[in-house]
């Protein structure tokens, strides 16, 4: 019995491994966009807002309820963001 709940951990665990999204690419504003202090803090705690035009590199997603936060590197620090609607997204050089 305890073989079958470790092999059913492992297979739930690379399930989710496997089904999540890599960010990509350079994602620049497309509108002013806050970026909050973490994942847990969306639409609480502002670290800083981007302006339109602002470059940013995506370091990582993950899927919290309904909403997928994207942590995010930029010139004006590192926060998080919810989704990627407000960004344009360009390739990687």
């Amino acid at each position: 019995m305890t073989n079958f709940r470790l092999s059913g951990a492992i297979a739930i665990a690379l399930l989710i491994c496997a089904c999540s999204e890599q960010p990509s690419g350079i994602w620049v504003a497309a509108k002013a966009t806050p970026v909050y202090a973490s994942n847990d803090d969306a639409e609480t705690r502002t670290l800083f807002t981007l302006r339109p035009g602002d470059a940013c590199t995506p370091l990582r997603m993950i899927e919290m309820k309904v909403y997928q936060h994207t942590e995010i590197e930029c010139e004006k620090g590192r926060g998080w963001v919810t989704g990627k609607h407000n960004f344009n997204i360009k390739a990687a050089a």
